[in-house]
């Protein structure tokens, strides 16, 4: 899995901000559909189908979250994807309907690990190895 000490330089563009700022992590992770992204994807190491994200995503059901795959994958694909691409967390491919995460910034990655145990609990190591 890629290295959380290292900011994520791949797949970024000169439009695209890298997440700095305590409010950053806060706007990323304050929608729960975006949490249980970023806690699938943690545990992936090669692309995912939207459609199996969604199916994954609807698994985790943590926070108000209760919709069905059918019901995520249009709010992934136009809501959570892009506002997640927006600060080079993942990389989304509208043209051939994948996802993966990039390397995630120790900022975000520590409050990822608290919001994971308390949401999922699982050992913190676990939820963002």
């Amino acid at each position: 899995m890629q290295s959380s000490n290292d900011l994520n330089h791949r797949g970024t563009s000169d439009n695209r901000n890298r997440i700095i700022s305590v409010e950053d992590v806060f706007e990323v992770l304050t929608a729960p559909e975006r949490r249980a992204v970023l806690y699938v994807l943690c545990r992936r190491q090669k692309p995912m189908a939207v459609e199996e994200l969604s199916e994954d995503v609807a698994s985790v059901q943590i926070g108000n979250a209760r919709d069905t795959p059918e019901r995520l994958i249009t709010s992934l694909r136009h809501v959570h994807l892009p506002k997640l691409e927006q600060f080079s967390l993942v990389q989304y491919d509208c043209d051939s309907n994948s996802v993966e995460i990039n390397r995630l910034p120790l900022r975000l990655k520590r409050y990822l690990r608290f919001t994971a145990e308390d949401e999922l609990g699982v050992c913190s190591e676990d939820a963002t190895a």
